[in-house]
């Protein structure tokens, strides 16, 4: 069961008050509505997710895998990388088509 992290590939800014969300090569930690890391199942990965990411504002900024950011196994971030806000799961299917 890997913890999955969004990877950041361009800088990431709230669109209504322009606070950096993460800056390119930051890593958001993908959690639940308690803010615990979310485990997916290593047989049947996310395809697809929909995630907010919040400012110190509280506005909500939507981002989606794959098609605007990508998502890798949480040990495979680099020690070095920066960790960016939180991303809070919304929904998704897995591969084989379930949902998230």
């Amino acid at each position: 069961m890997p913890f999955l992290t969004l990877v950041h590939l361009k800088r990431l800014a709230c669109a209504k008050c322009g606070t950096v969300l993460a800056q390119p090569g930051a890593r958001s930690f993908i959690v639940d509505l308690d803010g615990s890391p979310v485990l997916f199942d290593a047989n049947d990965l996310p395809a697809e997710m929909q995630a907010e990411i919040r400012c110190s504002h509280g506005h909500a900024t939507e981002v989606f895998v794959p098609n605007e950011i990508s998502a890798e196994e949480s040990l495979m971030t680099p020690e070095d990388a920066p960790i960016a806000a939180d991303a809070l799961l919304r929904s998704g299917t897995t591969e084989s088509g379930k949902p998230l």
